[in-house]
């Protein structure tokens, strides 16, 4: 238990940091435990160098320069009593200041203090959750090797409930709570299913009842709780999207508003529509890269007539979830701003009506599924921790996997891997604070940093004459394809486009193929490795290209149009219709590779929380296991250009339910 020296409050959380009701740093009791509150940056506008870290083992870390005060502690270490009392008069020190600034700061200082992050869950197996509007409750989902279970926590004592058991096979996601709290409403599905089905149930347990039989994201309720906003796509007409409107029991069902391309409503992942306080309008998103128009925007639709209107200028690669402030003031947004973020997307608040947007979470972590309580002082959210480390496995033997580098949390490898004819390793990360491309030999030795100071560079590839490194950047402004050489020298634009990924390189290195959405839809195009005229190869719904390695065919997803499941083909290496059509079970991701032989796809499958590599024979043969590794998960991995071993992006997720105080 601790105390706040200023309000005399007893805190039975020992996670809490700082006092609740004043933000005194709270010196009495043990601080023990594994829910730690983190301490995250204000905003944009921070100090960069005081920016915290939180730790692969949830401790929280402030990397700044040594104070003067920090110096006298660690000179007197050498003697415990004088390090003792020193510590003392540095914790008081920093309490008094800290309270002195908390008091007498202004009311727009006030707003950007730093945030209070608070842990509510401990496992790293929760990806939907969801705060009751009287702030006691929460409801989240885990996920235990794939078999998803549901849970209520009363969050002042952290007891929970099992309201739904585990199942394998079913998945849950868009959790919310009635505005009366009595109710919980999720989407649900099964996954052999395409289409998500919204239920509803008591918040401590109870019969489900089915209320819409075809969901896209989330619901979002009116105030008073009698009618539900949720988005459906998937219509019998390609690229068109719907605004709906029910009633909160599932029926009278109407259409609200309606998009074609490039401006759909985009209906995916989670909750993208949200029922403004007054009941005037509903915020909604246009666009995305899906739709084929490029960024996203967040837009507003009048519940009277349906129209619409944008409420900030401001634009996302991806917009995961919105939400309405209580008091109409703002909109919060999770969302990626450029491609590479899509693993690492950020809460942000835009002011209403001034559209002005400002970072709330200013870190590497990935945040999903937020709620506020009613009054609108503290947000629940999946904040997500990505791990990965970089491993060599000789062949597909992962008893003699060697692991050749520890990336922790700069995501390195999961956007961009490759071993060079010469058997180095060339691969993107975070550690420079941006997303870069760095090279390293194959022991991990001589790590060298290639891109700096130039914008986002991912999804690499090595040419097969080691000249040239051929990969996605940002720096012109939009996602383009680029080279440069080994060592980084010479960058060149191939692509001057506004979405183009997945590059891939002809055995010959002479031309790269790669996706775009120019024609309006994704496609496959070409363009010399010097630059030069691009061609359109592909012109039905595909992405991430892989040319085989004897130059005659591509494999890519594929998709029928733009209502149909996303599978996979194979195509002419000059394009036409695809030759094969075919599904690979269990894929990951989009992690997928031609085998060195050219006889096979390898791709990647997570099984109860583990993740290993299989083979797709192209001749229609059984698919085999390639790989035995008995943890982790896989976040991305390459053949050596002979065939004999693989690289490999490894690691875990650890995702849990976090509240966060102080936003505003």
């Amino acid at each position: 238990m601790k105390r706040c020296p200023e309000c005399r409050r007893d805190y039975y959380d020992d996670s809490l940091l700082y006092c609740l009701d004043d933000g005194t740093a709270l010196l009495e009791g043990p601080s023990t435990g594994d829910a730690p509150t983190a301490i995250l940056s204000g905003g944009e506008d921070s100090d960069p160098v005081t920016r915290p870290f939180i730790s692969r083992t949830g401790e929280t870390e402030i990397h700044r320069s040594m104070s003067s005060a920090e110096y006298l502690v660690n000179s007197a270490s050498k003697n415990k009593a004088v390090a003792a009392i020193a510590l003392v008069v540095l914790v008081a020190a920093i309490a008094g200041i800290g309270f002195a600034i908390y008091k007498y700061r202004t009311p727009s200082e006030n707003a950007a203090r730093p945030l209070r992050l608070e842990r509510v869950t401990t496992d790293g197996k929760t990806f939907a959750a969801a705060i009751s509007p009287d702030g006691k409750y929460a409801v989240y989902n885990i996920d235990s090797g794939g078999a998803q279970s549901l849970w209520t926590r009363q969050i002042a004592t952290g007891s929970p409930v099992q309201i739904v058991p585990p199942a394998e096979g079913v998945e849950y996601r868009s959790i919310r709570f009635t505005p009366d709290g009595n109710f919980v409403t999720f989407a649900k599905r099964d996954v052999t299913n395409t289409l998500y089905m919204l239920y509803q149930m008591p918040v401590l347990g109870g019969q489900q009842k089915k209320l819409v039989n075809d969901i896209d994201g989330g619901v979002s309720y009116s105030l008073d709780g009698r009618q539900v906003a949720f988005l459906r796509g998937n219509f019998p007409e390609m690229g068109e999207s719907s605004l709906m409107i029910a009633n909160s029991d599932g029926t009278g069902e109407r259409v609200l508003a309606k998009r074609k391309r490039p401006e759909t409503f985009p209906w995916w992942p989670i909750g993208t529509a949200a029922w403004s306080p007054d009941g005037k309008t509903i915020a909604t998103v246009i666009g995305g890269p899906a739709s084929g128009s490029g960024p996203m925007e967040v837009a507003e639709v009048n519940v009277e007539d349906g129209s619409v209107k944008p409420i900030t200028n401001h634009k996302w690669y991806e917009i995961f979830q919105i939400d309405w402030l209580p008091d109409k003031s703002g909109i919060l947004v999770i969302g990626a701003e450029k491609p590479s973020d899509f693993y690492s997307q950020q809460i942000f608040l835009v002011s209403y009506p001034g559209g002005e947007p400002r970072r709330i979470t200013t870190d590497f972590n990935m945040y999903l599924g937020m709620s506020l309580t009613a009054d609108g002082r503290t947000l629940a959210a999946i904040q997500d921790n990505r791990v990965s480390n970089i491993w060599m496995v000789p062949g597909t033997d992962a008893s003699r996997a060697v692991q050749v580098r520890a990336g922790g949390t700069n995501h390195e490898g999961t956007d961009g891997l490759a071993l060079t004819p010469d058997g180095r390793i060339v691969f993107y990360s975070k550690a420079s604070g941006a997303d870069d491309i760095w090279i390293m030999n194959g022991d991990g030795s001589g790590v060298k940093q290639l891109t700096i100071d130039a914008g986002a560079n991912y999804d690499l590839k090595v040419t097969p004459d080691g000249k040239f490194i051929v990969f996605t950047s940002e720096r012109a402004g939009q996602p383009n394809i680029w080279r440069m050489d080994m060592d980084g020298g010479n960058p060149k634009q191939l692509t001057f486009g506004n979405s183009e990924y997945g590059s891939s390189i002809t055995l010959d290195s002479k031309w790269v193929y790669y996706d775009s959405t120019a024609s309006g839809v994704p496609g496959i195009w070409k363009v010399p490795i010097d630059g030069g005229e691009t061609v359109q190869v592909i012109k039905r719904y595909a992405e991430n290209p892989e040319v085989s390695p004897d130059d005659k065919f591509i494999a890519t997803q594929f998709r029928e149009n733009g209502t149909a499941s996303w599978r996979h083909a194979i195509f002419s290496i000059d394009g036409g219709e695809p030759l094969k059509v075919f599904d690979l079970p269990f894929i990951q991701g989009n992690d997928f590779r031609w085998a060195p032989d050219g006889r096979s796809i390898s791709y990647t499958v997570l099984n109860k929380g583990v993740a290993n590599v299989w083979s797709h024979p192209v001749d229609g043969g059984p698919e085999k296991q390639l790989t035995n590794f008995k943890n982790d998960l896989m976040f991305n991995f390459k053949w050596a250009p002979d065939g004999k071993s693989m690289i490999m992006a490894r690691g875990s997720v650890i995702s849990d339910v976090v509240l966060i105080h102080d936003f505003r």
